[in-house]
Protein backbone atom coordinates (compact mmCIF):
# COMPACT_ATOMS: atom_id res chain seq x y z
CA UNK A 1 0.00 0.00 0.00
CA UNK A 2 1.08 3.03 -1.16
CA UNK A 3 2.24 5.23 2.52
CA UNK A 4 0.57 8.71 2.27
CA UNK A 5 2.62 11.79 2.27
CA UNK A 6 2.92 13.55 5.64
CA UNK A 7 0.41 16.12 6.09
CA UNK A 8 2.03 19.29 7.39
CA UNK A 9 -0.21 21.62 8.98
CA UNK A 10 -0.38 25.37 7.97
CA UNK A 11 -2.25 27.72 9.98
CA UNK A 12 -1.51 30.97 11.24
CA UNK A 13 0.05 30.77 14.89
CA UNK A 14 -1.44 33.34 16.66
CA UNK A 15 0.46 34.50 20.10
CA UNK A 16 4.42 34.06 20.44
CA UNK A 17 6.35 34.04 23.63
CA UNK A 18 10.12 35.48 23.66
CA UNK A 19 12.61 33.87 24.72
CA UNK A 20 15.73 35.54 24.91
CA UNK A 21 17.12 33.22 27.57
CA UNK A 22 17.35 30.28 25.67
CA UNK A 23 18.80 31.65 22.80
CA UNK A 24 20.93 34.53 23.87
CA UNK A 25 18.98 37.31 21.22
CA UNK A 26 15.38 39.26 22.05
CA UNK A 27 14.14 38.37 18.52
CA UNK A 28 13.99 34.76 19.26
CA UNK A 29 10.46 33.59 20.25
CA UNK A 30 8.58 30.50 21.07
CA UNK A 31 4.94 30.32 18.66
CA UNK A 32 1.91 29.56 20.70
CA UNK A 33 1.88 25.74 18.90
CA UNK A 34 5.33 25.14 18.37
CA UNK A 35 4.78 21.09 17.99
CA UNK A 36 2.61 21.73 14.45
CA UNK A 37 5.16 23.59 12.95
CA UNK A 38 7.26 22.00 10.13
CA UNK A 39 10.79 22.54 11.75
CA UNK A 40 9.00 20.89 14.98
CA UNK A 41 7.65 17.90 13.12
CA UNK A 42 10.88 17.16 10.94
CA UNK A 43 13.30 17.16 13.96
CA UNK A 44 10.94 14.99 16.18
CA UNK A 45 10.71 12.41 13.05
CA UNK A 46 11.83 8.73 13.67
CA UNK A 47 15.18 8.17 10.19
CA UNK A 48 12.20 5.68 9.04
CA UNK A 49 9.82 7.79 8.22
CA UNK A 50 11.95 10.67 7.61
CA UNK A 51 13.46 8.92 5.02
CA UNK A 52 9.58 7.63 3.51
CA UNK A 53 8.91 11.22 3.58
CA UNK A 54 11.32 12.12 1.46
CA UNK A 55 10.80 9.68 -1.13
CA UNK A 56 7.42 10.77 -1.52
CA UNK A 57 8.16 14.17 -1.71
CA UNK A 58 10.26 13.12 -4.85
CA UNK A 59 13.31 14.35 -3.62
CA UNK A 60 16.34 12.71 -4.77
CA UNK A 61 19.25 11.36 -2.52
CA UNK A 62 21.16 8.57 -1.65
CA UNK A 63 21.91 7.00 1.65
CA UNK A 64 25.01 7.67 3.44
CA UNK A 65 27.56 5.68 5.27
CA UNK A 66 28.09 6.23 9.07
CA UNK A 67 28.85 9.81 9.44
CA UNK A 68 30.04 11.23 12.87
CA UNK A 69 27.13 13.45 14.58
CA UNK A 70 24.44 12.57 11.55
CA UNK A 71 22.00 10.74 12.94
CA UNK A 72 20.37 9.84 9.33
CA UNK A 73 23.29 10.50 6.96
CA UNK A 74 22.14 11.50 3.22
CA UNK A 75 23.27 13.09 -0.08
CA UNK A 76 21.29 14.91 -2.49
CA UNK A 77 21.65 12.84 -5.66
CA UNK A 78 19.97 15.68 -8.41
CA UNK A 79 17.87 18.99 -8.37
CA UNK A 80 15.05 19.91 -5.87
CA UNK A 81 12.31 20.96 -7.73
CA UNK A 82 14.39 21.82 -10.57
CA UNK A 83 16.97 23.77 -8.20
CA UNK A 84 20.75 22.18 -8.35
CA UNK A 85 22.93 22.59 -5.12
CA UNK A 86 26.48 23.03 -5.06
CA UNK A 87 28.91 23.97 -3.13
CA UNK A 88 30.81 27.48 -3.42
CA UNK A 89 34.28 28.23 -3.45
CA UNK A 90 35.57 25.42 -4.85
CA UNK A 91 37.98 25.81 -7.99
CA UNK A 92 36.78 22.15 -8.69
CA UNK A 93 33.24 21.14 -7.74
CA UNK A 94 33.40 17.07 -6.10
CA UNK A 95 29.78 15.94 -6.01
CA UNK A 96 30.94 13.86 -3.14
CA UNK A 97 33.01 15.77 -0.39
CA UNK A 98 31.86 15.65 3.09
CA UNK A 99 30.45 18.90 2.96
CA UNK A 100 27.79 17.37 0.87
CA UNK A 101 26.27 15.42 3.68
CA UNK A 102 23.15 16.25 5.13
CA UNK A 103 20.51 14.44 7.65
CA UNK A 104 17.28 13.44 6.30
CA UNK A 105 15.44 16.13 8.35
CA UNK A 106 17.55 18.78 6.71
CA UNK A 107 16.51 17.59 3.34
CA UNK A 108 13.09 17.96 4.51
CA UNK A 109 13.48 21.54 5.15
CA UNK A 110 15.32 22.08 2.00
CA UNK A 111 12.56 20.93 -0.39
CA UNK A 112 10.48 23.35 1.72
CA UNK A 113 13.23 25.78 0.99
CA UNK A 114 13.55 24.69 -2.71
CA UNK A 115 9.50 25.51 -3.35
CA UNK A 116 10.01 29.03 -2.47
CA UNK A 117 13.38 29.36 -4.37
CA UNK A 118 11.39 28.23 -7.35
CA UNK A 119 8.59 30.73 -7.04
CA UNK A 120 11.47 33.27 -7.54
CA UNK A 121 12.91 32.04 -10.68
CA UNK A 122 16.08 29.94 -9.15
CA UNK A 123 17.52 27.34 -11.09
CA UNK A 124 20.49 26.68 -8.90
CA UNK A 125 21.84 27.89 -5.00
CA UNK A 126 25.49 27.52 -3.91
CA UNK A 127 26.44 27.03 -0.48
CA UNK A 128 29.56 26.73 1.77
CA UNK A 129 28.66 23.52 3.26
CA UNK A 130 26.05 21.21 5.36
CA UNK A 131 27.96 18.53 7.32
CA UNK A 132 31.46 19.52 8.79
CA UNK A 133 33.05 18.00 11.20
CA UNK A 134 32.73 19.34 15.15
CA UNK A 135 31.21 19.08 18.40
CA UNK A 136 27.46 20.21 19.37
CA UNK A 137 24.75 18.29 20.65
CA UNK A 138 23.50 15.77 18.91
CA UNK A 139 20.59 17.07 16.18
CA UNK A 140 22.09 20.71 16.27
CA UNK A 141 24.12 22.47 13.98
CA UNK A 142 26.65 21.79 11.19
CA UNK A 143 28.29 18.88 12.77
CA UNK A 144 25.22 16.92 13.11
CA UNK A 145 24.35 17.87 9.31
CA UNK A 146 21.38 19.59 10.53
CA UNK A 147 22.29 23.28 8.83
CA UNK A 148 22.98 24.51 4.91
CA UNK A 149 24.88 28.06 4.44
CA UNK A 150 23.70 29.07 1.48
CA UNK A 151 25.30 31.85 -0.40
CA UNK A 152 24.03 32.79 -4.13
CA UNK A 153 21.37 32.11 -6.27
CA UNK A 154 21.46 31.76 -10.12
CA UNK A 155 18.00 32.25 -11.64
CA UNK A 156 16.58 31.46 -14.66
CA UNK A 157 17.27 34.74 -16.60
CA UNK A 158 20.93 34.80 -15.95
CA UNK A 159 21.01 36.81 -13.00
CA UNK A 160 22.96 36.11 -10.08
CA UNK A 161 22.20 37.11 -6.23
CA UNK A 162 24.93 37.29 -3.60
CA UNK A 163 24.38 37.45 0.56
CA UNK A 164 27.36 39.22 0.75
CA UNK A 165 27.05 41.94 -2.30
CA UNK A 166 23.16 41.91 -2.15
CA UNK A 167 21.58 41.40 1.76
CA UNK A 168 22.57 44.95 2.49
CA UNK A 169 22.03 44.31 6.13
CA UNK A 170 23.31 45.70 9.39
CA UNK A 171 24.72 43.61 12.69
CA UNK A 172 21.60 43.83 15.07
CA UNK A 173 18.72 45.28 12.96
CA UNK A 174 15.67 43.05 12.45
CA UNK A 175 14.96 41.57 9.49
CA UNK A 176 11.47 40.46 9.09
CA UNK A 177 8.22 41.44 10.25
CA UNK A 178 6.88 44.62 12.06
CA UNK A 179 9.74 47.01 12.97
CA UNK A 180 11.98 45.24 10.44
CA UNK A 181 14.93 47.35 9.03
CA UNK A 182 15.13 48.47 5.27
CA UNK A 183 18.65 47.53 3.63
CA UNK A 184 21.41 49.70 3.71
CA UNK A 185 21.25 50.56 -0.12
CA UNK A 186 19.46 48.51 -2.58
CA UNK A 187 20.88 46.22 -5.49
CA UNK A 188 19.48 43.97 -7.55
CA UNK A 189 19.02 41.02 -5.46
CA UNK A 190 17.94 42.92 -2.18
CA UNK A 191 14.42 41.98 -2.82
CA UNK A 192 14.95 39.12 -3.28
CA UNK A 193 16.80 38.04 -0.64
CA UNK A 194 14.58 39.91 2.11
CA UNK A 195 11.89 37.97 0.09
CA UNK A 196 12.89 34.76 -0.26
CA UNK A 197 13.88 35.20 3.99
CA UNK A 198 11.13 36.35 5.27
CA UNK A 199 8.67 33.70 3.73
CA UNK A 200 10.88 31.23 4.81
CA UNK A 201 10.31 32.54 8.15
CA UNK A 202 6.49 32.71 7.89
CA UNK A 203 6.74 29.08 6.60
CA UNK A 204 8.79 27.78 9.74
CA UNK A 205 10.81 24.81 8.30
CA UNK A 206 14.07 25.90 10.02
CA UNK A 207 14.28 26.98 13.97
CA UNK A 208 17.23 29.10 13.01
CA UNK A 209 17.70 31.24 9.77
CA UNK A 210 20.33 33.12 10.53
CA UNK A 211 21.65 36.84 8.26
CA UNK A 212 24.22 38.98 8.08
CA UNK A 213 22.06 40.84 10.35
CA UNK A 214 23.47 38.38 13.11
CA UNK A 215 27.03 39.36 13.12
CA UNK A 216 30.09 39.80 10.82
CA UNK A 217 30.78 35.82 10.36
CA UNK A 218 27.82 35.53 8.57
CA UNK A 219 28.26 38.42 5.94
CA UNK A 220 28.43 36.01 3.23
CA UNK A 221 25.50 33.50 3.55
CA UNK A 222 22.46 32.26 5.17
CA UNK A 223 22.28 29.71 8.42
CA UNK A 224 19.64 28.23 7.63
CA UNK A 225 19.10 24.94 10.52
CA UNK A 226 16.41 22.27 11.87
CA UNK A 227 17.51 21.76 15.59
CA UNK A 228 16.33 19.20 17.46
CA UNK A 229 14.84 19.58 21.49
CA UNK A 230 13.70 23.11 21.19
CA UNK A 231 10.67 24.67 20.62
CA UNK A 232 11.69 28.35 19.52
CA UNK A 233 12.81 30.52 17.00
CA UNK A 234 14.82 32.84 15.61
CA UNK A 235 15.16 34.82 12.37
CA UNK A 236 17.57 37.40 12.26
Amino acid sequence: MRRPSLAIAVVVLAGTTAVPALAGNTFAFEPANPDITRAYQYASMSEEFCLAELGERGVPFERVGLTRGVETPIRLAGPVRGITFVQTYRPELDPRAPATILDCRLGLAIDDLAAILARHGVVEVEYLSMWRPGYARPGKRHSSGRAIDLATAKLTDGSEHTIQRDFQGRIGAQTCGYGAEEPRRQTEGTGFWRNVVCELADLRSFNLLITPNYDRGHRDHLHLEVRSGIRWFLTQ
